[in-house]
């Protein structure tokens, strides 16, 4: 990874961290809010496996438990198996259309979110901590994903992976 790269990934990081504080104010309580965590890993993950972005996603994820007064470690926890999701999507040893890729990285990205965050508050016995709005979260980050992509992954970078 080159040094821009890493300079436009904390970039990025930040902005998800307004976006999820932004989502998190008082009078947006029940308004539906994407989860840009899971924007950036299932991004990244058809870049390829690096650390800098594991560690981007580790500490988006620290953050976000301190804002949604989660469990410390459920959302490192969530966006880290989301990311390894798409990891394996876009591994592709069989050859997969590349839509396909995409969407077992978000949508399977979604379901290991939702799984690690169930297990992390089973865990701390809070399994509760997530609201239940959080299923129209995902859906909602699913949805503006084609168009959140292409702001998160320069052409050139999404050229070389087709």
């Amino acid at each position: 990874m080159t040094f821009p790269w890493r300079l436009w990934q904390l970039v990025l990081t930040a902005f998800a961290a307004f976006t999820t504080a932004a989502g998190m104010q008082p009078g947006w309580g029940g308004a539906w809010w994407p989860i840009a965590g899971l924007w950036l890993a299932a991004s990244w993950a058809s870049v390829g496996l690096s650390v800098w972005a594991a560690g981007c996603l580790l500490l988006l994820g620290l953050l976000m438990d301190f804002m949604s007064e989660a469990p410390i470690g459920a959302w490192p926890l969530a966006l880290l198996c989301a990311y390894g999701v798409g990891l394996v999507a876009w591994d592709r040893s069989p050859p997969v259309p590349v839509i396909g890729a995409e969407l077992v990285s978000v949508g399977g990205g979604i379901i290991a979110c939702w799984l690690a965050l169930a297990a992390a508050g089973g865990i701390s016995g809070e399994p509760a901590f997530a609201r239940t709005g959080v299923v129209y979260d995902f859906l909602i980050t699913a949805l503006l994903y084609p168009v959140a992509r292409f702001v998160l992954i320069p052409a050139s970078v999404r050229g070389a992976r087709r």
